[in-house]
């Protein structure tokens, strides 16, 4: 009985309540998951990724699904989702993320995407050059950022780390007529913030019997020449080329053909992948000298192509200006960007619409004396100098496009 009680005892004291048990704080309940920024709608050029980002609270560790229409998509696990390229089928669709911890859940509003016209692929000189150039809006504003410049015959002027205009044209203002080579091109170049891509802008002019050998010696992978005007009566002519400073694998091709025969000579370069990026017509040999390019990083895209020949046999300068007005603006409508432009006033301006196979979405355009206007695409694409036409007595005309 006594070792019995003794045995009772040791069992209650090991059973006793630990000193200060219930003296501690009380443990702080999770807190549930809240979203505090809904995703936001977002409208993409295609080719270009949208990226969707949600902002929430609540005890850690927060987990993170998106889904698509409904459905989740694999691997999208962070507070925000960047979408492969957007393409013309993703337009409309919807983007929405449940955020959880181990005691709740949320879920976010939709965001919807919708595809705008087409931004050429990052890397791709051929075309629409400055929506390489990814800046806040303004920046070609900024003071010190751009210069307006020119260049006269045997001259070379180079541009590291910028973006630039193609040449001015008209060839009863840029040259003085009659006189062998008194001409003068005009241009803005833009200095490229740090960070941003690398290009260099070179503006060329020499003499026109050497304008062939001229334009072979600065054949290059990593050069587009994007602007041309032959002078033969004033005996020069003034190129520009862009230079990408990393990447490349662009390839060079001439031709020269009859104006009748322009739009089935570029038909053929588009539908085997190739862009023209300039043209001028010679008025010495009576031939359009188009250069187009292929280039490595895509090979399989084909191109659609509409040309427009605008102010042939026209006497008016107004009139001239106005017929290539009319011309951008009805190609941007119809979804091409203008890829190359140029002529003369006599024989008139060829303006040359190119698009990938199957893009009909217009294109932003903006028709007038202003070389860049605020942008509206989200990856603050600005608007590409496609026309810059000068004509004696008549004024100017610019057209930009997105």
């Amino acid at each position: 009985m006594t070792v019995f009680m003794i045995c009772a005892a040791l069992l209650l004291a090991s059973c006793s309540t630990p000193a200060g048990y219930g003296s501690g704080p009380t443990p702080t309940p999770p807190k549930e998951v809240a979203i505090t920024t809904q995703p936001a709608n977002l409208a993409v050029p295609i080719g270009r990724p949208a990226t969707f980002t949600v902002t929430a609270t609540g005890t850690a560790p927060l987990y993170y699904e998106w889904l698509k229409n409904g459905v989740p998509i694999a691997g999208a696990d962070s507070a925000s989702y960047t979408t492969p390229n957007i393409t013309l089928a993703d337009s409309g669709s919807a983007y929405q993320v449940i955020v959880s911890n181990l005691t709740s859940y949320a879920k976010s509003s939709a965001a919807t995407v919708t595809a705008g016209p087409r931004a050429p692929a990052v890397g791709d000189l051929r075309y629409l050059l400055w929506e390489q150039v990814t800046q806040p809006a303004g920046w070609l504003e900024t003071p010190g950022m751009g210069t307006f410049g020119g260049i006269v015959y045997g001259m070379q002027n180079s541009y590291p780390d910028a973006v630039g205009t193609e040449l001015q044209i008209g060839n009863s203002s840029v040259c003085y007529p009659g006189v062998d080579y008194d001409c003068t091109w005009y241009y803005d170049v833009f200095k490229l913030p740090k960070g941003t891509p690398a290009f260099n802008m070179v503006y060329k002019s020499g003499t026109y019997s050497n304008f062939s050998s001229d334009v072979q010696s600065i054949v290059a992978p990593n050069r587009v020449i994007m602007s041309l005007d032959l002078e033969p009566a004033n005996k020069a002519y003034a190129l520009a080329y862009a230079e990408a400073t990393q990447g490349g694998g662009f390839d060079y091709r001439m031709e020269s053909v009859p104006v009748s025969e322009v739009a089935s000579t570029v038909a053929a370069d588009g539908a085997d992948g190739r862009v023209v990026t300039t043209l001028s017509i010679d008025r010495t040999t009576g031939l359009v000298d188009l250069i187009s390019y292929g280039w490595q990083g895509d090979t399989t895209t084909a191109y659609k192509s509409k040309t427009i020949l605008a102010g042939a046999g026209n006497a008016g300068a107004v009139a001239i200006l106005q017929e290539v007005c009319n011309a951008a603006i009805a190609l941007a409508g119809e979804g091409y960007f203008i890829s190359a432009m140029g002529g003369n006033d006599i024989d008139g301006y060829v303006l040359v619409g190119m698009r990938v196979q199957g893009d009909t979405m217009p294109r932003p355009i903006a028709v007038g004396g202003l070389t860049t206007i605020p942008p509206v695409n989200p990856d603050n694409a600005v608007f590409t100098e496609v026309v810059n036409l000068e004509t004696d007595g008549g004024g100017g005309a610019v057209a930009g496009e997105q």
